[in-house]
């Protein structure tokens, strides 16, 4: 048993150094690897069709299946009846906003009227006063000349009664000025009306248009859930596992199938961390696909890894602290295959595969 023990050590010894020599990095612990785009529904509902079935190639965009949109298109509906009607009101608004503007400028040229009768209403009152003067003057003249004889009594009642007829238009100017006054500053608080009557509507304007912006919202968002009973392909590529019947109750972000890119393959190989040390982005490398035992492919590296798988598992190791036996550890590294020939050859993603990488 021992002898045994000694001739595989030697062995497994052998092939290393043979390894090194050649200059190539070999390992089994690697596979092929593909973008899998999941397909998941973003909303509840009952499904009314299946337009797609296993293995089948898709196109991105092709409808995969289709839920059931009766309340979604009823939603849809009663958001463009609120549109419809937060623009009417908006309307409305507006023209009130129009109607405010016409009696402010209405109540303008009022208020320009009454400031121009106050004007005239001064005028007559001046002019009242003058003749009242006057005609006191004649009153008093021509009493003197009757108290002398060198007038008649009938001279004397004409000027007494043309002095009572300039203090009457003097009244009645006084009168008219206070009336004119009294108009003037009636304009001028139909103005402030107006004015506040303009602020109003504009507020009015503007609260319609956040309601026409609201609905418009409301429209967009009803439209999108709408959208969403068609479930779409989010990449082009094989479908696979698919997981869903017609009549089928599903929720949002359930998955109900997956699209595998088959046109995008890659290989991910776990070398230990002893083999790296000479690789990097543009070496080249062979591939083996077990699927078909005498075809190899060229490949090339396109990145190496920057912690080892282990690190992202539940438990990652520690190999610092209290390890009597130092564990080796494997470090993904990417590579991508540059043989044209591999077109005859489909490649799925899982599929087992050994990397040899040339070092030297």
């Amino acid at each position: 048993m021992k002898h045994l023990l000694k001739k595989t050590m030697a062995g497994a010894l052998a092939l290393s150094m043979l390894a090194a020599c050649s200059g190539t990095e070999t390992t089994d612990n690697a596979q092929l690897e593909a973008d899998i785009s999941p397909v998941l529904p973003k909303m509840n509902g009952t499904v009314l069709s299946v337009r797609v079935r296993d293995n089948q190639y898709v196109q991105e965009g092709d409808t995969l299946l289709t839920l059931d949109d009766a309340s979604y298109r009823l939603a849809v509906r009663q958001a463009e009846l609120n549109l419809a009607t937060a623009r009417q009101q908006l309307q409305l608004a507006q023209n009130g906003a129009t109607v405010a503007n016409l009696g402010t400028a209405t109540a303008a040229n009022n208020s320009e009227a009454s400031a121009a009768g106050v004007l005239a209403a001064r005028a007559n009152v001046a002019a009242a006063e003058v003749r009242l003067n006057l005609a006191n003057k004649n009153l008093q003249r021509t009493a003197a000349l009757l108290d002398s004889a060198s007038t008649t009594a009938q001279q004397y009642d004409l000027a007494k009664a043309d002095q009572a007829a300039a203090a009457e238009q003097l009244s009645n100017a006084r009168s008219q000025l206070k009336a004119q006054q009294q108009l003037a500053a009636a304009a001028k608080t139909t103005i402030s009306q107006s004015k506040a009557g303009e602020a109003g509507t504009g507020m009015q304007i503007a609260m319609a248009r956040l309601a026409v912006e609201r609905a418009a919202v409301q429209l967009e968002d009803a439209r999108l859930q709408l959208s969403y009973c068609v479930v779409k392909a989010p990449a082009s590529g094989i479908v696979s596992k698919k997981a869903v019947q017609r009549g089928q109750e599903v929720s949002a972000g359930q998955p109900l199938m997956a699209v595998v890119n088959q046109q995008q393959v890659w290989v991910i190989a776990n070398f230990k961390e002893t083999q790296i040390g000479r690789m990097g982005p543009g070496t080249k490398a062979t591939v083996a696909v077990d699927a078909y035992k005498d075809q190899t492919f060229e490949a090339s590296i396109e990145s190496v890894a920057q912690a080892t798988g282990a690190r992202f598992s539940l438990l990652p190791p520690d190999n610092a602290t209290g390890n009597f036996v130092k564990v080796t550890q494997r470090v993904p590294v990417k590579l991508v295959l540059t043989d044209s020939a591999r077109a005859a050859y489909p490649l799925r993603a899982g599929m087992s595969v050994s990397v040899s990488v040339k070092t030297d």
